[in-house]
């Protein structure tokens, strides 16, 4: 395919100067400053595109012989460029075949689209895209016409085809879509295709866009692709799973994966490149089954494990020679391995599988019985490298795990984990040092806690990893009398000969992460959790001194420490920007940035501001805090507001994106606050301590005080727009907070507990962790935890709106515990959605389903702190009863709101609306119809039903009702017969005091009739709908009345 850019330009210039003229005014007409403030449904044309080609394409050699010739049809659906790969920026250069190119030039439209200059007399090819953004959740219609084929797609989703020539001038021949759009801005692409021989018509395309009717939307057309971030940037960009650094500091690997739309699928693949400079070496694409990336001892050589069939095979890549040898092969249940430090051998696992019982009956043998595959065993083996000989090392009641080969490849640390009833945490892990020539055995220590084992350099002491308490009070740093929180890490040396430790982090508040003790010993590097940031630092052995090393970004990620050189690869983030790769040299500290997957993705992509917000609580603590602001943030607007927090163990990282991504919530016109209450480590272990045996009561008095001074400190929140949000603890936390407080607007609870006690009994992980967060405390003895603390037993304390979402297939906090807080409130009437997700456990991951989890929570909040029900209507539809059912009658209910003053809810009457409402008829004495329309009106008018869906309390209502009562007088129509249903609004809840009764009959009435705004005016002839008005009449009251009898 190759441009004939002589032929292409002299097109270019048969465009006149009256076409040029026409298209510069389509273009202005449809500039921002058009724009009305409420979307008028009219169908505006797109004046302005970006363009690529047109591109000659000609049909293939020998296409007239036999049955199956190609045609223009089959040009359309043939991707000559990948849709994905389109990033229309005026001036961009595309690459094509034989080295020629393209670049992306804006085009005007005139009255009759946009004219596309021919080039050649062989078929062309043009692309032609705008952005399209909506200022909220939008359904859009699409018209389109073309002499030409055309295929459009938004946001890569086909919208409409046209598979053969049209003709601009004619009214029926045209291709009409539509498009749902959220919040942002959308990519709209169209594809068209001309056979200069198969038509004397000039190439012409024409797209109209319209909002649909009860929307108020009006969808801005720019060529400008800065936008606001979306899911696709969390879940379609190059992930960095994980970096392996070669042990004297040459080379590094790097575990890549990708999913990409629609379906989700996935790619993996291996990067090895140079750390000195971040040059890419060698690509593995085929990475099907392969992981336990690690690199050998010795020489160049990078290992790793493929699992098939349950078989597992250890291979090794020499770099230097490029070749790949099997170490071991074809083992069966293979489960990992460790090098020795001279690389003579590997330490491999198996695991034991338990005997299957198929009768369907199991007598537990304990409360860990209770979870798959616990029966299982893990046992290690050694294989010597590369002769393949082989043995095993450990067998026994107990699975057994290697921590470490010893520095002398003559011994290994090892452990031994197994359920202990008898003291918290109901578990004991044995640390034991195997000896590999006789396979005798030592225990080094038995206890609780243990995180991690590692040999000091010199093979004399090992570096561990552990709770405060592992050592009894040696590691603990909390007043006395205070339980410990076991879940802040910490680090320590211990002597295998005396068989002492010496607390390194006692006094360092950050909770350890990971350690490094490499060559030559004189320094320990640790990533911690220090506050909301993951850090590292470089601890001196000799003189007890922790330094951070400056990154420059807040989140550690992935990492790796070279064995032999002072050099470190680590993967990082902020609260402003994605994943990058760095290499750190740990001499002089110096940190280079290597790599920037998203550095494509986002290069359009505006971020919101991120500031630290803190406050000290009545009782003299500091509670750390950040506000994420939107991008197009004004301080002189009123904004709605997500409070986010986690209120467990540990703190809301400053990580970007993830499973609760603060910057798309901002992206999506929200102000963020997310704040970090006591009992979270990384602030030191007498804060963390407060977590222990408080379940949320300080958490929860800490997050409503907060929120509190944050509304005080920054007035354009508005305060009646506010919604809380947490997962796991912290949908516990939500579920908590709104049996205490009637000051957030919406709240959604994932996976949230709504009673610790069958929590704490049913859930695989509850016991364990309530040896922690309930230490030495049960449903038995201390009921005020278990009872009072949880939020099931003070449902009918709770009138926020509440959204519960669960995974079907949660282990960890089941999904009992959002199923019986359902039951709760929807026996209470109160208002509440629950939305399970299918084999999903305690995360989201599937990735359509993860989609439809974060739009929930988007369109939930959407609904109630922003009055836009529409995305979550159409979403989940209202539930109404089988319309063959009469609607209840209810009556009228007269109620006063300090927002909206006297609002009637029901059944009302034209007297009703008199009587109680005194100046709500104003209109109809200022309005004057036209006679003219209402002559012809009353000609088709009598044999019409009138239903109008109101709101009292709603100007468009107070408007509109009167103006139709005005008309419907001078017609002398019988205005007794019209039935008028006054409905309450999106953000009408049961904690203003509307008996529940009333809310469930307006949510009924909406969904009965379809009502997505008020007022809405439905003509009906014959029982059927002919026609509605929807909150304003597109020309005047009567006039659209009139255009809907006459059908």
């Amino acid at each position: 395919m190759k441009t004939c850019l002589g032929r292409y330009f002299r097109a270019c210039m048969l465009l006149s100067i009256g076409s040029l003229a026409i298209a510069l005014i389509a273009a202005a007409a449809y500039s921002k400053e058009e724009n009305a403030e409420k979307s008028s449904n009219a169908k505006v044309p797109i004046g302005r595109w970006l363009m690529l080609g047109p591109l000659t394409s000609p049909f293939p050699a020998f296409n007239e012989e036999g049955k199956a010739k190609i045609e223009a049809s089959d040009l359309l659906a043939y991707e000559h460029l990948r849709w994905e790969k389109l990033k229309p920026i005026a001036g961009a250069r595309v690459d094509l075949i034989g080295g020629d190119h393209a670049d992306w030039r804006e085009i005007a439209a005139d009255t009759l689209g946009v004219l596309i200059p021919e080039n050649g007399e062989l078929p062309n090819i043009a692309y032609l895209a705008t952005y399209v953004e909506v200022p909220r959740w939008t359904e859009i219609d699409i018209e389109s016409r073309s002499s030409g084929l055309f295929e459009l797609r938004i946001d890569g989703s086909s919208i409409l085809t046209q598979k053969k020539i049209g003709k601009m001038d004619a009214s029926d021949d045209k291709q009409t879509g539509s498009a749902k759009l959220q919040k942002g801005k959308h990519l709209l692409i169209v594809k068209a295709v001309y056979v200069p021989s198969d038509t004397l018509a000039d190439w012409r395309l024409d797209v109209r866009v319209s909002v649909k009717k009860d929307i108020y939307s009006n969808p801005q057309m720019s060529l400008e692709p800065l936008r606001a971030m979306n899911i696709g940037d969390i879940l379609d960009v190059p992930v960095m799973n994980n970096v392996d650094l070669s042990p004297v500091g040459k080379y590094f690997a790097l575990t890549m994966s990708k999913r990409n739309p629609p379906e989700g699928e996935s790619e993996r693949w291996l990067e090895i490149r140079r750390f000195e400079d971040g040059k890419l070496l060698r690509t593995l694409k085929d990475m099907s089954g392969a992981s336990n990336w690690q690199w050998s001892p010795t020489g160049n050589r990078l290992s790793y494990s493929v699992v098939e069939k349950e078989k597992g095979t250890v291979r090794v890549l020499d770099m230097d020679i490029g070749e790949v040898e099997s170490i071991i092969e074809d083992v069966k249940d293979f489960s990992g391995y460790e090098w020795s430090p001279d690389g003579t051998f590997i330490v491999y696992s198996i695991r034991n599988r338990a005997e299957k019982d198929e009768s369907g009956v199991k007598r537990l043998r304990g409360i860990s019985d209770r979870r798959r595959h616990e029966r299982d065993r893990t046992y290690l083996y050694l294989s010597s490298v590369p002769s393949g000989i082989t043995r095993r090392l450990t067998a026994g009641e107990h699975s057994t795990q290697v921590y470490d080969v010893h520095p002398d490849s003559r011994s290994a640390l090892i452990r031994r984990s197994y359920e202990y009833l008898s003291e918290r945490p109901y578990s004991m892990t044995e640390l034991v040092l195997l000896n590999l020539e006789d396979q005798s055995t030592e225990t080094l220590w038995k206890g609780h806690w243990l995180r991690g084992a590692k040999w000091s350099p010199d093979g004399k002491k090992i570096l561990i990893t552990a709770g405060p308490s592992t050592f009894g009070k040696t590691g603990q740093n909390v007043p006395e009398g205070t339980i410990a929180n076991d879940y802040d890490a910490q680090a320590y040396i211990y002597d295998p000969k005396s068989k002492t430790a010496e607390p390194m982090t006692k006094d360092f508040d950050p909770t350890v992460l990971s350690v490094y003790w490499p060559k030559p010993g004189t320094d320990i590097y640790l990533v911690v959790e220090e506050g909301e940031y993951v850090r590292l630092y470089k601890y001196n052995v000799k003189n007890k001194v922790f330094k951070n090393i400056e990154l420059g970004f807040d989140i550690v990620h992935r990492r790796d420490v070279a064995r032999d050189k002072p050099v470190a690869v680590v993967t990082g983030s902020s609260a402003d920007h994605p994943w990058r790769l760095y290499s750190i040299d740990l001499k002089n500290g110096r940190v280079r940035m290597l790599l920037d997957p998203c550095t494509e993705r986002f290069a359009n992509v505006e971020l919101g501001k991120v500031e630290d917000w803190n406050f000290k609580t009545s009782s003299g603590r500091e509670i750390v805090g950040r506000i994420h602001y939107p991008p197009d943030f004004n301080a002189s607007k009123k904004w709605p507001c997500i409070v986010y927090y986690y209120g467990g163990t540990s703190p809301v990282s400053r990580s970007f994106g993830g499973r609760y991504p603060k910057n798309l919530w901002a992206a999506m016109g929200y102000v963020v606050y997310v704040l970090q209450p006591g009992g979270a480590t990384g602030f030191g272990q007498e804060f963390s301590a407060l977590h222990v045996n408080d379940w949320g009561k300080i958490v929860a008095d800490e997050i409503i005080e907060g929120t509190k001074k944050f509304l005080e400190a920054h007035t354009f929140i508005d305060p009646e727009r506010i919604g809380c949000i947490g997962a796991s603890f912290g949908g516990f936390m939500t579920q908590l907070l709104i049996t205490k407080t009637n000051m957030f607007s919406a709240a959604v609870s994932h996976a949230g507990i709504s009673s610790i006690s069958s929590y704490w009994g049913e859930g695989y992980w509850g016991y364990g962790y309530s040896s922690v967060a309930t230490a030495n405390s049960f449903p038995w003895n201390r009921p005020d935890i278990y009872v009072d603390q949880s939020p099931l037993f003070s449902a009918d304390k709770i009138n926020t709106p509440l959204l519960l979402l669960h995974g079907a297939s949660d282990t960890n906090v089941p999904p009992g515990e959002s199923d019986q807080m359902y039951a709760a409130l929807k026996l209470l009437e109160k208002e509440v959605e629950y939305i399970r997700f299918a084999e999903q456990n305690h995360f989201i991951l599937d990735y359509k389903k993860r989609i439809a989890w974060s739009d929930a929570i988007l369109a939930w909040f959407d609904r109630w702190l922003k009055d836009e029900p529409e995305w979550w209507n159409d979403m989940y539809p209202p539930i109404i009863e089988d319309k063959t059912e009469e609607l209840e009658e209810i009556g009228v209910y007269r109620f006063e709101l300090e927002k909206y003053g006297v609002v009637l809810l029901g059944e009302v009457s034209r007297q009703d609306i008199e009587e109680h409402l005194d100046d709500w008829f104003a209109d109809y004495f200022d309005y004057s119809p036209d006679g003219e329309t209402l002559s012809e009106l009353a000609k088709y008018i009598d044999d019409v039903k009138i239903t109008c869906v109101l709101g009292t309390w709603c100007g468009d209502s107070k408007r509109e009702v009167p103006r139709l009562y005005k008309i419907l007088d001078e017609l002398g129509y019988p205005v007794s017969e019209v039935e008028l249903f006054a409905v309450g609004g999106s953000r009408f809840t049961r904690e203003m005091s509307i008996p529940p009764k009333f809310l469930e009959w307006s949510n009924t009435i909406k969904a009965w009739y379809d009502v997505k705004a008020v007022a809405t005016i439905i003509l009906l002839r014959n029982g059927e709908e002919i026609g509605r008005i929807i909150e304003a009449p597109d020309q005047t009251l009567e006039k659209d009345l009139l255009k809907i009898v006459k059908k």
